[in-house]
């Protein structure tokens, strides 16, 4: 009929032949359809990295986090995301104030992470070997956080909502520690997880994440 697009069996030709760019609907649907395959996908890169750090541990500790941490990075660079503002998950030009303010919180949770242990007695290691280890126990936390409340959190926030994105990144982090501290660590690590998505959520920010997770591993080597 003319002035109306031709149809087959009830389907207009710009849907069957796939003329995305004359239904923009149509390319809605398709991208809603791809995301929760990335973001799964995403998680299960996270998780493998994961897996092949404790497959490399015998060959050393050292050589397994380095491989470790440069998958990491690799995710968040191939997925790009992690590295641009999102406004979907409240991001963008912050005042310095309010960035100051996120890092204060990061700091105080750091804290209540190691509360609990600061009543132990101080385990017995060499502060001279401390100052080393903090530094690459601030690069691979920093990673980290940037793979799971950067990259992960924002495509399962999109797809699946913030609490579904602070609880799929508490079962990553719990499953990325298993095979250094077991299974009965695994609850620990879950909470932990679950305080640092907690405060993803509330500042919309990764580095007060990085900052607490900084902390609470600094604090283990004092009282763990």
């Amino acid at each position: 009929m003319a002035g109306h697009p031709q149809q087959r069996h009830g389907v207009s030709s710009g849907l069957r032949d796939r003329h995305t760019e004359l239904y923009p609907t149509a390319k809605v649907i398709q991208a809603r359809l791809a995301a929760p395959r990335r973001a799964a996908l995403l998680t299960s890169l996270v998780l493998g990295a994961a897996v092949v750090r404790a497959l490399l541990l015998p060959i050393g500790d050292g050589f397994s986090t380095a491989v470790f941490a440069a998958s990491l990075l690799a995710i968040a660079v191939i997925d790009g995301r992690a590295l641009r503002p999102s406004p979907v998950a409240g991001e963008g030009a912050t005042p310095a104030w309010r960035l100051a303010w996120s890092v204060l919180l990061g700091v105080v949770v750091g804290m209540l992470l190691i509360g609990p242990a600061i009543t132990d007695r101080l385990a017995d290691r060499p502060i001279g070997d401390f100052w080393s280890w903090a530094a690459i126990a601030a690069i691979v936390a920093s990673l980290e956080e940037t793979a799971i409340r950067g990259v992960l959190y924002r495509h399962w926030l999109a797809e699946a909502g913030p609490l579904a994105a602070v609880a799929i990144g508490a079962v990553v982090f719990s499953l990325i520690h298993l095979p250094r501290y077991g299974l009965t660590a695994l609850p620990l690590d879950f909470a932990v997880g679950l305080a640092l998505g907690g405060l993803r959520s509330v500042t919309s920010r990764v580095i007060p994440c990085a900052v607490a997770h900084t902390i609470a591993d600094w604090g283990a080597w004092f009282w763990a």
